[in-house]
């Protein structure tokens, strides 16, 4: 962890431009700061959010519009800013405005997701109910009973990622439970072409089954829900980031930061 660290701080110290330390590398940063309250991450920090402040709406992906949008949620617990508000507020529009006519599962997943993610900060009752009926259409459109969603394992994860935001969110148990019949088909799916980067992919796995995990852990929950009871969604996620651990190593900031992210979950 701390040789992630210092690479994400090497990197802001060379003010790499902004597609070489992206929302997930700022997203670890965060992390790392919240855990520890180092003051020079606090620094690094600051400057580098402002940075991305002014360029984050105008990312051309939905898929990194949403990673900066829910970076920005993250931030607000613990600084208050207008101009982040605003962004996020922009981002937030910019999303919307594709729905219902996105494509894609995997970016509109992360789409939705981000949206349910800074829905506290305005009126949930405007945002969340628009953000669940889009989840249903992407990942409804694309289900197969017994074989996930269509497409490769980032659809898987993605996927599963929204529903269980949707079930934090909601209350409702058909959420997480099918996001982990979705993970379970993870479990057998392999990244293909569309997964651009399987290091990222894997970490991402890693991190929903460790979601999933806590939510095993819960009594209540595995009383209502419907669960696979021979799962170990913890020890899935360890085996991920144990066979990417020496790649993490050589990686590039954002690559190391989202094997960072990961095992920050898995350590929790």
């Amino acid at each position: 962890m701390d040789t992630i660290t210092a690479r994400v701080l090497e990197a802001l110290a060379r003010e790499e431009p902004v597609h070489a330390v992206d929302a997930s590398t700022l997203t670890f940063l965060l992390r790392q700061y919240l855990s520890t309250d180092r003051q020079d991450l606090r620094e690094a920090l600051g400057g580098a959010l402002a940075s991305a402040l002014e360029h984050a709406a105008s990312e051309p992906t939905a898929g990194g519009r949403a990673a900066w949008l829910t970076l920005f949620a993250e931030v607000t617990a613990i600084a208050e800013d207008e101009r982040i508000v605003a962004v996020i507020g922009e981002l937030v529009a910019s999303l919307r405005a594709e729905w219902p006519a996105a494509s894609g599962v995997a970016e509109g997943s992360a789409s939705v997701e981000a949206v349910l993610v800074a829905s506290s900060l305005f009126d949930p009752q405007e945002l969340v109910p628009p953000a669940i009926d889009q989840l249903e259409h992407v990942v409804g459109g694309a289900y197969q009973p017994g074989e996930g969603v269509r497409g490769g394992l980032i659809n898987q994860v993605r996927a599963a990622s929204a529903l269980l935001t949707a079930f934090e969110i909601t209350g409702r148990l058909p959420y997480s439970m099918l996001a982990e019949e979705l993970m379970q088909t993870a479990r057998r799916t392999t990244p293909d072409e569309a997964d651009r980067d399987t290091m990222v992919v894997y970490c991402e796995a890693a991190r929903v089954f460790c979601r999933l995990a806590t939510l095993h852990d819960d009594a209540e929950y595995r009383k209502a829900a419907v669960i696979a009871s021979d799962a170990d969604y913890r020890g899935d996620a360890a085996r991920i980031l144990a066979a990417q651990s020496t790649r993490a190593l050589n990686a590039t900031p954002p690559h190391a930061a989202a094997y960072g992210l990961a095992l920050l979950e898995l350590l929790k």
